[in-house]
């Protein structure tokens, strides 16, 4: 056997050399592209957040209507989660609620928001409002609608839920009074 300098190297150790580069620059590769697609997720992740909470909607349900004049204005909230079980909590309230008095002749908002984070919820006031929001499909999970009329006809109308969902019972028995 010969003695090799310090510097010499022979083939068989420079290829055993670059084998062991090799599989570290791969291994190194997949580190750095696994990093690169878990940046990339939480990014889109935090996007997608950041979205639903700012920019999806663009409405604040939680904001109430402008009074104006001889305008009586309600906040109707329906929701299966919580001490707010139906409309306004009507779960646990006795029959009829809610209870919404007007005058005949005042103009009547009702501020409809459904707070159900799972399904759509119907909304109806017999003879003033008998059409559906958005059809059958109802008012979607964390959507508001403002329903407007004239109170012109004296009387008490039931209000209630008018699609069919997993609280529908609950939401059959509010009422709205019409006086003079």
């Amino acid at each position: 056997m010969s003695r090799r300098s310090v510097g010499e190297i022979n083939y068989k150790d420079s290829s055993r050399l670059g084998i062991v580069n090799r599989q570290w620059l791969r291994s190194r590769r997949n580190l750095l592209a696994t990093i690169a697609v878990v940046i990339t997720l939480t990014g889109l992740f935090t996007a997608a957040y950041a979205l639903h909470l700012f920019g999806g909607q663009t409405t604040d349900c939680w904001r109430r209507p402008a009074s104006t004049p001889n305008t009586a204005i309600f906040t109707v909230v329906m929701a299966n989660e919580g001490v707010n079980v139906g409309f306004n909590g009507s779960k646990y309230e006795a029959v009829p609620w809610p209870v919404m008095n007007v005058t005949l002749g005042q103009n009547v908002i009702i501020h409809v928001v459904n707070n159900d984070s799972v399904e759509p919820h119907g909304f109806q006031v017999i003879h003033y409002f008998d059409q559906e929001i958005n059809g059958l499909s109802g008012l979607a999970p964390g959507q508001c609608y403002d329903v407007r009329f004239t109170a012109n006809v004296l009387g008490s109308f039931t209000v209630q839920c008018n699609i069919f969902c997993t609280i529908h019972q609950v939401m059959l028995k509010g009422q709205l009074n019409v006086e003079p």
